[in-house]
């Protein structure tokens, strides 16, 4: 694959003036968007959103750009049982979903992290696996280059993301 390097500085200036709303949050990577908004009544916080992304839906238009609704959801951060209004992007409802993953970080509906600690284990489990020849108990390599495998190999399957994990539900 040939891959551009202006590809990505094109698409930050293509996009800079992607709507944003002082209610709402607007995390952006590549073409990865996510939009978050806060409030204690879920039913403002839908209400904010929708508005949110109508602004964007007009500035799609503008574009004459197109949004994925099939990789869209709509996730309700919540401790609560009682499910949200449904928001709309270019007159589709965004499914509402239970755990979302973005930029390899799963996020459940509680932020328990359950689904993204067991995906990370079952990552850790094939890396070790992959590795064990040269970290195992017969490998003719020194302990000190074994930590330093773990150190760069398996450390960042593990840590990645943990900066959020302070958001953790108990």
């Amino acid at each position: 694959m040939n891959w551009s390097v202006l590809g990505p500085l094109l698409y930050l200036i293509y996009t800079a003036d992607l709507p944003t709303l002082a209610n709402s949050t607007t995390a952006s990577f590549a073409n990865d968007t996510a939009i978050l908004t806060v409030h204690e009544d879920t039913t403002m916080a839908v209400h904010r959103l929708q508005i949110h992304l109508n602004k964007i839906q007009s500035w799609l238009k503008t574009w004459r750009m197109k949004a994925n609704e099939a990789k869209s959801v709509q996730v309700t951060f919540t401790l609560n049982k009682m499910t949200c209004p449904h928001v709309t992007l270019n007159n589709v409802h965004l499914p509402q979903a239970d755990e979302v993953k973005y930029l390899g970080i799963h996020l459940d509906r509680t932020l328990t992290w359950r689904k993204h600690i067991t995906t990370k284990l079952k990552q850790l489990d094939l890396k070790l696996r992959n590795l064990y020849w040269i970290i195992g108990r017969k490998s003719q390599l020194s302990l000190e280059n074994k930590l330093l495998f773990c150190e760069v190999i398996v450390k960042p399957v593990w840590t990645y993301g943990i900066q959020l994990w302070g958001a953790a539900s108990n």
